[in-house]
């Protein structure tokens, strides 16, 4: 894997440390964080506000015992460093911590103690970050700053922090408690993605070298407020609150170091109308439904007797997106032929392909360039009558197919889908698209761990369907997809394409408007993806749940959750 050249410097002093930070910005760090915010020039065009819902009730001020929760993907491995699924995010955030937590839409300034007790500005590429110096893990061990950078360059090469790579010029151990991050660039959400994301997994270091493959998926050492239970692969995973959590005064805990509850069941149930089911059922507290099961929980603008369902976007938007693979040395079929990627692109049905996947035009939004409106650098000529990307135009996709040389049926395209994300009828209208442009379509419908394997492999797909975080910024979420410096092989989906890069790193060092256009074009006239849509997110709970707290990347964080005083789990155990 391609990365930067991470320097660990221990020689500075924490005198020399502070005196750069006073003499950089003169900002100085208070609650926490620094002062002064991102600046209004920088700062994306509109916050996204907080989606956490608040249901009239009397809140429990103990601990509550259980809650069941419905999680859709049966990838659950405890372990460390294990890679990144919708349900392994959320036992993630609770087993394992980050430097701090920032809430969804949010920024530096704003961003509260984990194991960073607090973040200082020196300048516009450098902050300096203080850990707290009696952190220690679920089996006694302490985290110190050498512990902190061991977990960073892991993280970074598991393939799981790939902005650590992109975004980061050096990161420094000053002493056992301070470090310093040095950034290649200025983008809003740029330190933010580096000190809160869950895709940072921090451990000790000597722990988990130590550790055999067993111990560290069935007894790891946490550093999380809660430590495993009991966990049966592939169907279940249970969470238990840490009587030793090093963090004793609650006062200063962020709402994911909260332990509101004592014992948390994931449950796996990976059909979309099986969790509803489930609900209804009383097999589980707390669920994410689509949007045509939302009729069960809620008619006429409420909620129905029973249930709390919140209705929003969860924290930063996750497009839809279509990559094509663009490596030329593969059995791609896209790769060394534009004109089979433009006929593709121009089969899909962005607004049919999302009221498939069960969003509505008021609970999804069909995408008209590579960004949301909302995030920062969004181009207002996206939103211009006249503006095409790739809009539907199936006759105009059969010509393209021509141009290229092949008869109908000639050419197969290996389409890959995430069959816990993707229902049948997401696959059944894009291949119905392809097919009426003259593709032959294999699908590939594979299981999460599976498709984080396959995404890397390039002679195993033509085209993927994938969710991708949207950042704070269009060009974040640009750079953490096609900047080579986070891949073994050219970017998300294999471009080696010079020009590209040339116009993303202008982007990226001045994220002027003129640069935004320059690369978004020429990403669309090479035909490289397509975004497809963004869905909010609708999760419905039994209504002993009150409060709905958003971890860091926006999921359900249910240690943060605020129960109500006769709160209860509906499942009887």
């Amino acid at each position: 894997m391609q990365k930067n050249v991470f320097s660990k410097a221990i020689k500075l002093t924490l005198a020399a440390l502070l005196l750069t930070a006073c003499g950089g910005s003169g900002s100085t760090s208070t609650g926490g964080t620094e002062s002064s915010g991102t600046s209004a020039a920088e700062a994306p065009a509109e916050k996204q506000e907080s989606v956490t819902t608040v249901i009239e009730g009397e809140a429990a001020t103990e601990q509550v015992d259980r809650i069941v929760v419905a999680v859709n993907s049966p990838s659950t491995d405890a372990s460390p460093f294990a890679m990144n699924t919708p349900t392994r995010g959320m036992v993630k955030e609770a087993l394992y911590a980050t430097l701090f937590y920032i809430e969804p839409g949010h920024f530096v300034e704003d961003a509260q103690p984990y194991i960073g007790k607090t973040i200082t500005k020196a300048d516009d590429l450098t902050y300096d970050v203080e850990i707290f110096d009696n952190i220690t893990d679920s089996k006694g061990n302490p985290i110190t700053a050498d512990d902190v950078f061991w977990s960073y360059e892991y993280s970074f090469r598991n393939q799981e922090l790939l902005n650590y790579g992109t975004d980061v010029e050096s990161l420094t151990v000053v002493d056992p408690t301070h470090l310093q991050f040095k950034l290649t660039k200025k983008i809003p959400g740029t330190i933010e993605g580096l000190i809160k994301s869950g895709a940072l997994t921090i451990v000790n270091q000597a722990w988990f070298e130590g550790a055999t493959d067993e111990e560290r998926q069935m007894d790891p050492a946490t550093t999380g407020p809660y430590t495993l239970k009991e966990h049966v692969s592939g169907s279940s995973i249970v969470v238990e609150a840490r009587d030793d959590y090093w963090k004793t005064d609650k006062s200063q805990r962020n709402p994911v170091e909260m332990q509101n509850v004592k014992e948390i069941d994931f449950k796996v149930i990976s059909e979309n109308s099986m969790r509803a089911i489930a609900l209804e059922n009383k097999e589980v507290d707390y669920a994410q439904i689509q949007p045509n099961e939302l009729h069960r929980f809620f008619e006429n603008g409420k909620s129905k007797d029973g249930y709390n369902v919140w209705i929003g976007n969860a924290g930063t938007p996750m497009y839809n997106v279509v990559f094509l693979n663009m490596e030329e040395n593969s059995d791609s079929v896209f790769a060394n032929d534009i004109n089979l990627r433009k006929a593709a692109l121009y089969a899909l049905s962005s607004e049919d392909i999302m009221l498939a996947s069960g969003a509505t035009l008021e609970t999804g939004t069909v995408l008209k360039g590579f960004g949301v409106e909302g995030q920062g650098g969004y181009p207002a000529s996206w939103d211009e009558a006249d503006h095409d990307y790739y809009n539907y135009d199936p006759e105009k996709a059969h010509e393209f197919y021509k141009a290229s040389g092949h008869a109908d049926g000639e050419v197969t395209v290996r389409f890959m889908t995430n069959i816990s994300i993707y229902s049948d009828s997401v696959r059944s209208v894009m291949i119905a698209n392809l097919e009426e442009a003259g593709f032959t379509v294999e699908p590939l419908a594979v299981d999460a761990a599976l498709m984080l394997k396959y995404r890397f492999e390039t002679n195993i797909w033509d085209m993927e369907m994938a969710p991708k975080l949207a950042g704070d910024h269009v060009v974040t979420g640009w750079d953490n997809l096609f900047n080579p410096v986070g891949y073994t092989n050219g970017s998300v989906c294999f471009t080696h394409d010079d020009k590209l890069v040339e116009l993303l790193n202008a982007a990226v060092n001045d994220a002027t408007e003129e640069n935004i256009n320059a690369f978004d074009e020429y990403m669309t006239d090479q035909a490289i993806c397509k975004a497809i849509f963004v869905a909010k997110s609708i999760t419905v709970a039994q209504d002993g749940i009150l409060e709905q707290t958003r971890g860091t990347n926006g999921g359900f964080t249910p240690s943060g959750a605020v129960y109500a005083k006769d709160y209860k789990s509906a499942v009887n155990k």
